[in-house]
């Protein structure tokens, strides 16, 4: 897991989305190294990197030029394609946006990548940032309480694992599930 302290990655600014997701992805990957030639990562979040788009929006409405760097980093694949470089992982790199079930759809995405025989395991990420005025009126819209803190967590399914189920579909779901897998009680 990543909290609000996750150190700044090279070649990302302004928003704590993508050190977040190195951070959990780098732990997790140290934690439990394999083939990347045989492992996936899919990363869900439901409002994705609102930071990027924020600083970016507000900047095109004042008419100002934008760092070049948020249009790189304004989709998530980049952050999973520095990670792929990094650890060697050439299987497939997924992004979702969910609104329902976070934690659900991305276990079974993980479920329907594993049905692949050059497969041998996927890294699940998800990751929310602390909601903006505009993210939480999307957040309220939608039915959900909008996220309080800034939070990734990332876990790592072999081919054969029981695919668990999380206690939630949202990101605090996933949180409870992390926190079950490494045998702790608190995430």
């Amino acid at each position: 897991m990543a909290g609000p302290t996750a150190p700044p990655v090279s070649g990302f600014v302004e928003s704590a989305f993508n050190p977040l997701v190195h951070q959990a992805v780098e732990r997790c990957l140290t934690a439990r190294p394999g083939d990347g030639s045989r492992t996936a990562m899919v990363l869900a979040s439901t409002m994705g990197d609102a930071t990027t788009l924020d600083v970016g929006s507000r900047l095109l409405v004042a008419g100002q030029v934008h760092n070049p760097l948020l249009f790189m980093q304004s989709t998530a694949n980049a952050i999973l394609g520095l990670l792929s470089r990094d650890f060697a992982i050439t299987g497939p790199l997924l992004c979702l946006s969910t609104v329902a079930d976070l934690a659900g759809e991305l276990l079974a995405t993980a479920e329907i990548l594993l049905e692949d025989e050059e497969l041998e395991r996927v890294v699940l990420v998800g990751v929310e940032l602390t909601a903006t005025e505009r993210t939480a009126a999307a957040y309220r819209a939608l039915g959900h309480e909008p996220p309080g803190e800034d939070r990734a967590v990332a876990i790592v399914l072999d081919r054969g694992d029981p695919l668990p189920r999380p206690p939630h579909g949202n990101l605090r779901g996933l949180v409870e599930l992390a926190a079950r897998i490494q045998g702790t009680d608190r995430p």
